[in-house]
């Protein structure tokens, strides 16, 4: 608040000096006679002739009559006041006659006078010499002129010259000498104009450029209507700078189409209320209805048709009721302003220090007005200030819709990914139920089992009768060397087994040496110690083997209840870390195996049947990324590859890194050995909803969420396809800086 009460104190301090050093030194008409003295000329360099011209109503003549008065130009412009016969002409319809005296300075200067806006038809004289003319008087046909004109003053042996305006009104309910012309040096007007053209042309072109801009943001970010009615309320501002100014427009057009150029005035006066009206409401619509300000706005409809396709005349009858009408218009605008300043809402600094920059150039021009002083006039800087700052405060608006509509689109990419991972789990469902159920059976079976031999263990207790110190040795012996067998024989090699034993057994005439072979076969013992011959020669010894074997298998169901439990919590992880996700979880730095080994996890039972599956990974650097969100862009890729090949093939897993671009990458490669991707579809498979697969088996935003992903991550996703070969590489950069 404290820089926009500078500005302000500013802007005010300089409109009070500037309307007091015009007034200081500008001289003025006094009895229809100006004193011009040669500091006037050389160092004011113009002066604007107001004060007290000598007004003849309702004839042309170089010589006042009875009715010739004085009047105070500019503050009384307006004939209508003036008792005058009508002849049935409307108020400010007619002619009169505007003269003055101007003593020029001993050395004369070459003078000229410049018409910055004129009105009326009008003729020129100097000495009762016609020096210029703007207009017809004569012919009532001549199109609207009110092109700017500089009309060069002759050279006179006097000091005194007598100025003459022949002025007929036909267009305006107003009629007389509405702005006086301004004196001065020849060159200095000129220069003057050329000034005043560049100045309308930069400020003119700034708020057709941020009209622009704003129009830019519209289509390329985000559709919001403020834009939109910020670019027209720009684009008719343009104009208005043109229409009003000196000589811009003119330039362009001519003075033959005056009449179009004060149309697109009016025109864009009730235009520019109209777009400002719906311009703020776009940006404060909850605090009044909007069938209020449509109403408002529909309102100027007929003025605006009026405009284009009416008469001069009509138009300049009505303009002073339309003006009226901009009143309410006005009061609601500011309302709505104060509103939103007062509530401090986003941007509210920059929106209210351009209507502050506005409304105080707009009162400096006002008050100048009514001191009857023509400069300087500011409103044009203020529009282009309030415009310039306008463009602030919606991109600062704009931005924070932005900012709101990238965190709902955070929150929906969010869903899809759940939603991806609901459908890639799925369409796994039937394997990882297969790949959890199978250790949970096997760990019902081995429970089953281990309580069986408990129960055997127990019953051949009183068989064993007491061990002695010979007999216990070969127990634990026997337990021992079975339980360092890594796998039980079987088949053939069972068979063999059996029948080695049983020969070394018959050749030391050992009795039971048939169910000593099965025994010694079953436990995995791949030979018979020569001390285990004596004790096998013992009663008890057949009994102690079959202990033996049940301790085996008691142990041997132990350690399958502890594989298969771990391969189940094994599983389960890998599926509580794939569900897991997180939209506001933060960068962690992983190792890309142990990410990939999670999803082979829980897609394994996919590839059991017909799927060779060949890793290769490099032992490299760990990466920092967002691991949920890759572990989804893996299963998408993998899945894909398995659905390719139809459950046969060859699918390759490769993570290593590499140099791109002077910049060190990490890359995961999975490569299939499936249908391919066709060639005319390759460069639309990363597209949201794209997919070849047949209805209900996939969703077409896998790939478009892995994109998604890895564009996030900085980096890049490649895919080389021919037929029944197909390499999908991803590569994510090393750098933590690049990371979004």
């Amino acid at each position: 608040m404290k820089t926009i009460t500078r500005i302000l104190i500013f802007i005010l301090f300089l409109s009070v000096f500037s309307c007091e050093n015009q007034s200081a030194h500008l001289p003025s008409i006094l009895g229809g006679h100006l004193e011009l003295k040669e500091d006037s000329i050389f160092h004011l360099q113009n002066i604007t002739l107001n004060g007290e011209w000598k007004f003849t109503p309702g004839v042309y003549s170089f010589e006042g009559n009875e009715n010739t008065i004085l009047v105070s130009i500019p503050e009384i412009p307006n004939w209508n006041q003036f008792p005058t016969e009508k002849n049935g002409e409307a108020d400010g319809f007619g002619i009169g006659t505007y003269q003055i005296q101007i003593t020029l300075p001993k050395e004369s200067p070459k003078l000229a006078l410049h018409f910055l806006m004129v009105h009326s038809d009008c003729k020129v004289y100097q000495d009762s010499e016609l020096i210029g003319e703007i207009g017809s008087i004569e012919n009532n046909s001549h199109p609207l002129d009110r092109m700017p004109r500089i009309f060069d003053l002759k050279p006179s042996p006097s000091r005194t010259i007598t100025l003459t305006l022949f002025i007929k009104n036909r267009f305006y309910q107003w009629g007389g000498l509405r702005m006086p012309p301004e004196i001065g040096l020849e060159e200095n007007l000129k220069h003057k104009v050329k000034v005043s053209i560049l100045t309308e042309a930069i400020l003119a072109g700034g708020l057709l450029f941020l009209g622009l801009y704003q129009l830019g943001i519209y289509f390329t970010r985000r559709k919001v209507r403020g834009s939109l009615y910020f670019f027209i309320f720009c684009l008719i501002m343009f104009f208005q700078i043109l229409t009003t100014g000196s000589q811009s427009l003119f330039l362009i057009v001519g003075k033959e189409l005056s009449e179009l150029i004060y149309k697109i005035d009016v025109f864009t006066q009730y235009t520019g209320v109209v777009s400002g009206l719906l311009y703020i409401h776009s940006l404060t619509k909850e605090y009044i209805q909007k069938s209020l300000i449509y109403a408002l706005a529909v309102s100027f409809i007929i003025p605006i048709f009026i405009t284009l396709f009416g008469s001069i005349p009509l138009i300049s009858r009505l303009h002073f009721y339309v003006l009226c009408m901009m009143i309410p218009i006005l009061v609601i605008v500011f309302y709505l302003l104060i509103r939103y300043v007062w509530d401090k809402r986003s941007g509210y600094m920059y929106l209210g220090l351009s209507v502050i920059l506005l409304g105080t150039t707009a009162t400096n021009d006002i008050v100048l007005t009514l001191m009857n002083v023509t400069d300087p006039m500011y409103l044009h800087l203020g529009l282009l200030l309030f415009v310039f700052f306008q463009s602030l405060f919606l991109s600062k608006h704009i931005s924070g819709e932005i900012v709101s509509a990238e965190i709902k689109f955070k929150d929906i990419l969010f869903q899809l990914i759940q939603s991806e991972k609901l459908s890639s789990i799925g369409m796994t469902v039937t394997s990882v139920a297969h790949e959890i159920s199978s250790p949970l059976s096997a760990v019902i079976l081995t429970s089953d089992n281990i309580r069986e031999n408990v129960h055997l263990f127990f019953k051949q207790l009183p068989e064993i009768g007491t061990l002695s110190k010979s007999t216990f040795p070969f127990l634990l012996s026997l337990v021992e060397v079975s339980m360092k067998e890594e796998s039980l024989p079987t088949g053939s090699e069972f068979r063999a087994r059996k029948s080695m034993f049983l020969n070394q057994l018959n050749t030391l005439q050992i009795q039971e040496s048939e169910s000593y072979a099965e025994i010694f076969a079953n436990l995995g013992i791949r030979e018979i110690p020569k001390e285990w011959t004596e004790i096998l020669i013992e009663s008890n010894s057949q009994s102690l083997a079959k202990c033996a074997e049940q301790i085996v298998t008691i142990i041997q169901g132990t350690q399958a209840i502890h594989t298969s439990a771990n391969r189940a919590i094994k599983i389960s992880r890998a599926l509580q870390n794939f569900t897991h996700f997180d939209p506001h979880a933060e960068i962690k730095t992983i190792h890309l195996a142990d990410s990939i080994q999670q999803i082979l996890t829980i897609l394994e039972g996919s590839m059991k049947h017909g799927i060779e599956l060949r890793t290769k990974f490099a032992n490299i650097p760990p990466i920092e990324c967002y691991p949920d969100e890759l572990n989804q862009v893996w299963t998408n890729m993998i899945q894909n590859a398995i659905q390719a090949m139809n459950g046969n093939g060859k699918l390759t897993i490769e993570i290593n890194q590499t140099i791109l671009k002077n910049n060190s990458f990490a890359y995961v490669s999975i490569e299939d050995t499936g249908t391919g991707v066709p060639k005319e579809i390759v460069n639309q498979i990363f597209d949201p909803f794209f997919t070849t697969k047949p209805i209900g088996q996939g969703t077409g935003l896998g790939l478009y969420i892995s994109k998604q992903i890895i564009e996030k991550h900085k980096g890049i996703i490649d895919v080389l396809s021919t037929k029944g070969h197909t390499k999908f590489i991803v590569y994510i950069p090393y750098q933590k800086e690049t990371m979004a």
